[in-house]
């Protein structure tokens, strides 16, 4: 009895558990789905154009995430909070909030959401006009997802790259981008990313002068569109077309699209949009001889646009210049040009600053004032200089070309007036000798003078018309000689021979992730949160052993070949999101990125033995034994303190644990992982004070076992 009475009790409280467990679980995964039914709420009211209604949602997510303390969660409303910025055009906002983000993403390795912040990361650029950084960030994005076999989100990027590719003048790179994108989309059967591949072959054909493909490829997105209900996208779709249809002349239909396109800008709360395309609806009333109704758009924008709008600002004055030129108020067209040069060079804006120069040009020509045009000419000729190294000869060339005719026009009426002052003269002299000879010299020299002046007239007016062929043309070569700077600003930071990216890559983001780890240990000295884990940064400095012999020995091509396979190897080792950079030679340096320093031990043996495991083969059918040194150290390096360190000083105490490493034997690694007095990091920093410091014991190193 008693055993059975024993039994029954254990069922029930077998039960009981299993209850209990069974409820937890529904709870979990309600909470889960809870969870995930508001990102979606929130992504459908912003695409909806409810920015408000996305940011009290986000609010109520945030209270989520802060109640369950989950760092994922945090990082996943951070991400979020940057696309409602993204969607209010407050790019520097999203960033900051994308690379902390992007912190928490790092430590999980959640390799999705990280390319997804690559992704939004580049948009954001993009948008500031830093086309460089931009594509290094779709490209970091491109390799994770093509990782991970996503044909939609590489459609996405593929869209994001060709854009950028178009911005800076490579219209081959950004079609072939387009064409993998469009791929990408149709196989996954996603409307909206076909929509957008179509939007952006449609600004690409739009910058190439075919306005008429242009319009085909905005048309069929905006079908897609209007069938999605994405407002915001059905905006830009109207705007642009209104652009093209103004290129085209088709000035009716260009307002209706431009109208619709403010309509629902205002629609959807981006005013600035809504502004910059009323800028489109003046062009037409220009265009169409409506000056009255052009002048109070503009003023309307100018208003809305003072002190919030910078960038609208700049275009509203660029519009209203030339606008008062056209309609001839000469000093009007002058003082918006100056005012938007002020505001163009605040910007660094060299395109609109040539635009307003040209204006100032153009008008004091217009009114005859050459020594006031003389000046604004020699400022034109310094902006087109600035504006690229590689083409600035023949802007030189052309904007000296239009100073010369300038010069010549001042002397042409300084020579009319002496030649006229001097027959005055003559004809007084010769009046007083003979009345009647007088009287037919004066008459000669009246009509000979009026001859002059017509000849002169006639001259004058070629002259202008040359010097308004040449203004135009400089215009119209200002974009090629920008985005050729662009580009090669672009290639100047990867490394040719390994693909990999060279020091200026790492000079360019190392310190930002040196900021963001210095706040997470920042925070934690001063009792706002918990230790940091995996907040570190591990700097590897790794050298070929012996590469001078090997290229002495087999060539320099043997050389390259290794220096390939080699870089190959170590991308093996590292993340996606970590930093691996050619240094020079055959020497490299990786950047472990928000890591936990424990781990530099294991990445370091994994270094070397990625390196010496096997063989390196070689295109004449032989093989080679290559071996590697390593140094590394942790950052910070003195945890305890605040001892923030310049990323140039943890690469020279990299290279010292290097030099330990090769004094060991070679093929083997060395690491230095912290600091106790940070007295030690005064100074040059080298292998005999490291070896110093070690031996006084103000430094903690770690070797590999049995070296």
């Amino acid at each position: 009895m008693l055993i059975l009475r024993s039994i029954f009790y254990f069922l029930l409280i077998v039960s009981a558990y299993v209850s209990t467990y069974v409820v937890s679980t529904q709870v979990i995964a309600q909470s889960i789905n809870d969870i995930d039914t508001l990102k979606s709420s929130i992504r459908s009211e912003r695409e909806s154009g409810n920015i408000k209604e996305a940011e009290q949602l986000t609010s109520k997510l945030q209270y989520i995430a802060e109640e369950k303390a989950d760092a994922e969660l945090s990082a996943d409303v951070m991400t979020i909070s940057a696309e409602n910025q993204i969607s209010r055009n407050r790019y520097q906002e999203a960033i900051e909030l994308l690379k902390s983000a992007e912190l928490t993403y790092s430590r999980s390795s959640n390799d999705f959401a990280i390319a997804f912040v690559y992704t939004q990361l580049g948009y954001s650029y993009y948008n500031l006009s830093d086309y460089p950084l931009a594509l290094d960030y779709y490209d970091r994005a491109d390799r994770i997802f093509n990782a991970l076999n996503d044909k939609k989100n590489l459609s996405i990027v593929g869209s994001y790259i060709g854009l950028a590719l178009g911005a800076t003048g490579d219209y081959e790179g950004a079609i072939a981008a387009y064409q993998t994108a469009l791929k990408n989309a149709t196989s996954t059967g996603s409307d909206a990313e076909t929509s957008q591949v179509l939007y952006s072959l449609g600004g690409l054909n739009a910058k190439l002068g075919d306005h008429q493909s242009a319009l085909e490829y905005f048309y069929s997105s905006l079908e897609i569109d209007t069938k999605l209900g994405i407002k915001q996208n059905i905006a830009f779709n109207n705007a642009l077309i209104a652009e093209s249809l103004l290129a085209l002349s088709e000035y009716d239909k260009a307002a209706i699209h431009a109208n619709e396109a403010i309509r629902l800008f205002n629609e959807v709360e981006l005013a600035e949009y809504a502004d910059m395309y009323k800028l489109t609806l003046a062009k037409i009333y220009i265009a169409t001889g409506k000056y009255n109704l052009a002048n109070d758009v503009i003023q309307s924008v100018l208003k809305g646009a003072g002190g919030r709008y910078p960038a609208l600002e700049l275009n509203a004055l660029v519009v209203a210049a030339k606008h008062a030129l056209l309609t001839e108020n000469y000093d009007v067209a002058i003082s918006y040009a100056n005012q938007g040069i002020e505001k163009a060079q605040q910007a660094e804006r060299l395109p609109l600053e040539a635009d307003f120069f040209e204006v100032k040009v153009n008008s004091f020509e217009a009114m005859s004032r050459y020594e006031s045009a003389f000046p604004s000419l020699k400022e034109l000729m310094r902006v087109k200089e600035k504006l690229n190294d590689e083409n600035k000869v023949e802007a030189i060339t052309k904007a000296q070309a239009q100073t010369e005719t300038v010069r010549k026009k001042l002397e042409l009426d300084l020579k009319t007036k002496e030649q006229a002052l001097e027959e005055a003269k003559l004809n007084e002299q010769l009046l007083l000798k003979n009345v009647f000879i007088g009287f037919i010299l004066i008459v000669f020299s009246l009509l000979f003078f009026i001859y002059r002046r017509y000849t002169l007239r006639r001259v004058n007016k070629r002259l202008e018309e040359q010097v308004r062929i040449q203004t135009r043309e400089l215009s119209e070569k200002n974009q090629q000689l920008i985005h050729s700077l662009k580009l090669v600003e672009s290639e100047s930071i990867t490394d040719s021979l390994t693909g990999l990216k060279n020091r200026r890559y790492l000079q360019k983001f190392i310190e930002t992730d040196i900021t963001l780890s210095d706040r997470e240990f920042s925070d934690w000295r001063q009792g706002k949160s918990r230790k940091p884990i995996g907040s570190d940064l591990l700097i590897f400095i790794v050298d070929i052993d012996d590469f001078k012999i090997i290229n002495d020995k087999y060539g320099h091509q043997i050389g390259d070949e290794v220096l390939v396979e080699f870089a190959k190897r170590l991308e093996e080792v590292f993340r996606q999101s970590d930093y691996i950079v050619r240094w020079g030679g055959e020497e490299f340096v990786a950047v472990a990125r928000f890591v936990d320093r424990k781990s530099a031990i294991n990445l370091a043996g994994r270094l070397v033995k990625a390196i010496n495991i096997s063989k390196f083969d070689i295109h004449d059918g032989s093989s080679l034994s290559i071996t590697c040194s390593v140094g590394y150290v942790c950052y910070p390096c003195v945890t305890a303190k605040v001892a923030t360190c310049h990323w140039e000083k943890l690469v020279e105490m990299a290279d010292a644990c290097l030099y330990m490493a090769k004094s060991a034997g070679k093929n083997t690694w060395v690491g230095l992982e912290s600091v106790h007095d940070e007295t030690a990091l005064r100074g040059d920093f080298n292998k005999d004070l490291l070896e110093q410091l070690t031996q006084q014991k103000r430094v903690t190193i770690r070797r590999e076992s049995g070296k």
